[in-house]
């Protein structure tokens, strides 16, 4: 079926010590009794980042001294298919896969249509509490244990777990209580979190069920009912002898799932009264914005083996128009030997045809969506095409070397981050932005991106009113508003020494997100 890359700092007669990220996922095998994947130990130097040791009990093991591709692209814990191709990377990703690898009994941990942890950190309040707040607090607390005042991960979780039910089927389970982290059912969800809840509540000897209640009572069913102590059992790390008055902090009655307690309230998120719009763009009025300029050219001659979007032959002729603005400078920009990353890259059409016209060169599609990169490969089999990587991961694990990186249409704060992760790795970008609307707060990027547009006095908020001002398409305000997000992203690789073209698609009617912002690393422009 596949291999499994984990990394663990040491190991001795059966004895590792590793990140809490890769106890969980060796668990969570053992719970399930996983047969058909083989796991590999990828020795990292220690960092001092909340280690655990873990007795390795019917797990058949290998050691190995570096992830082969496309798995090498990627953090781990990493999962590469038997095909040679294509991998899986992310936490949530990787535990979702172990499922799909066990028996079918099994398949009910994805819970109703095989979602259960399926959206990624950055758009979903829940995944970032499951993948990223409860492990930090549990690291935290292996490394330096607080004296009084339990992590505030835990009282966020004994808030959620007394506020209704929320699942798809609400009706039938009306009046239940929080049986499971998500509701009535167990899930994959109870797993991952009974891991690092158990390590805290141990490490600080604190099991009152007068201070968390319900927590202690989830916990001690998925461990008795589920059987799942034994595997609690197989964690080694110090405890606190000593017994404390321990203090909890006091919190709304917020749902992880609908928003974050920091983020504004419904009634205030209405970004685009007028008003607001006027106040935004008086304060960008004195910054020159980009002008739009001719885009980077090469000679391309389409021959008939061109390969042709996948989609409906009414979207055929705008489809190809698109990725022809792309693929264009993408050649101009690149040389023999080069990585090409397509970001968000859907089924693959970008890619796939930069793949064609550039075959000395390395492809990688990346996205997070399952189904869609299942096509990509379809396509790419069908087409016989032998120099591109499929990888299913959120952009935050990619963690190869790359030369140029290109987006068609990545949504709001997705475009931020592939300029982002571009900026990190001094490569070229070709961008092609889409969904203004979708730009909001996260904790990865931070708005506005560039110091021009800080130093306007433009705040957070008010730039996200310039975002939702680009989501009228198709009018001269909407234009203004693409132009002045798009201008804020220029001027953040301008910053960071970055030669900046900011065009149009041509024709412009091929999609009405057609701004392009091509940037390149010095010297690197062709001549």
């Amino acid at each position: 079926m596949g291999k499994l890359f984990l990394e663990i700092y040491s190991i001795e007669e059966d004895v590792i010590e590793a990140p809490i990220t890769t106890v969980i996922c060796l668990t969570t095998i053992n719970f399930l009794r996983t047969e058909n994947i083989e796991i590999n130990f990828v020795l990292k130097t220690n960092n001092d980042s909340g280690k655990l040791s873990f007795l390795l009990h019917n797990i058949v093991y290998k050691i190995i001294d570096k992830v082969p591709p496309p798995g090498s692209f990627c953090e781990c814990p990493v999962f590469n298919y038997d095909d040679g191709i294509s991998c899986v990377a992310g936490f949530c990703a990787i535990l979702r896969q172990i499922v799909k690898c066990s028996d079918k009994s099994w398949s009910s941990l994805l819970g109703f249509r095989q979602a259960c942890l399926d959206a990624c950190a950055e758009v979903s309040v829940w995944t970032k509490f499951c993948e990223i707040d409860l492990i930090s607090a549990a690291e935290h607390c292996l490394e330096n244990p607080p004296e009084y005042q339990l992590p505030n991960d835990l009282a966020r979780l004994e808030s959620h777990l007394s506020l209704p039910v929320r699942v798809h089927n609400v009706k039938k389970f009306k009046n239940q209580e929080h049986k499971y982290v998500e509701g009535p059912i167990f899930l994959l969800t109870d797993l991952l979190v009974a891991v690092p809840i158990y390590v805290i509540l141990e490490k600080l000897n604190c099991w009152d069920e007068n201070i968390l209640p319900l927590t202690i009572k989830w916990l001690h069913t998925v461990m008795e009912k589920h059987n799942f102590k034994k595997q609690l059992n197989l964690l080694i790390f110090e405890r606190e002898n000593r017994v404390k008055l321990w203090n909890i902090v006091k919190l709304a009655n917020e749902s992880l799932y609908k928003r974050d307690p920091a983020r504004y309230k419904p009634r205030h998120k209405i970004f685009t009264q007028q008003v607001d719009i006027d106040k935004s763009m008086a304060l960008i009025s004195k910054i020159n914005l980009f002008e739009y300029k001719e885009p980077l050219e090469s000679n391309l001659s389409l021959g008939s083996d061109v390969p042709c979007p996948d989609v409906p032959l009414s979207r055929c002729e705008r489809k190809m128009q698109q990725l022809l603005n792309l693929v264009k400078p993408t050649i101009c920009v690149s040389k023999n030997g080069d990585v090409i990353v397509d970001f968000c890259s859907g089924s693959g059409h970008l890619g796939i045809m930069i793949a064609h016209f550039l075959p000395n060169s390395t492809i990688i599609l990346l996205d997070n969506k399952e189904n869609s990169l299942k096509r990509a490969k379809e396509r790419i089999n069908a087409l016989k095409i032998t120099n591109v990587y499929i990888i299913q991961a959120n952009l935050d694990y990619y963690i190869g070397q790359f030369q140029t990186g290109v987006s068609l249409h990545a949504c709001g704060v997705a475009t931020d981050l592939v300029i982002q992760k571009c900026i990190q790795q001094r490569a070229n970008f070709i961008i092609c932005p889409c969904c203004y609307g979708g730009i909001k707060e996260n904790h990865i990027v931070k708005y506005p991106l560039s110091k021009e547009y800080e130093y306007a006095g433009l705040d957070e908020r008010g730039f996200i009113v310039l975002a939702h001002c680009a989501d009228q398409a198709g009018c001269e305000q909407g234009e203004q508003g693409m132009k002045a997000v798009d201008t804020d992203r220029c001027f953040r690789a301008c910053n960071k020494g970055y030669n900046v073209n900011l065009s149009k698609l041509i024709p412009v009617t091929c999609t009405t997100r057609n701004n392009l912002i091509i940037a390149t690393i010095p010297n690197e422009i062709c001549k």
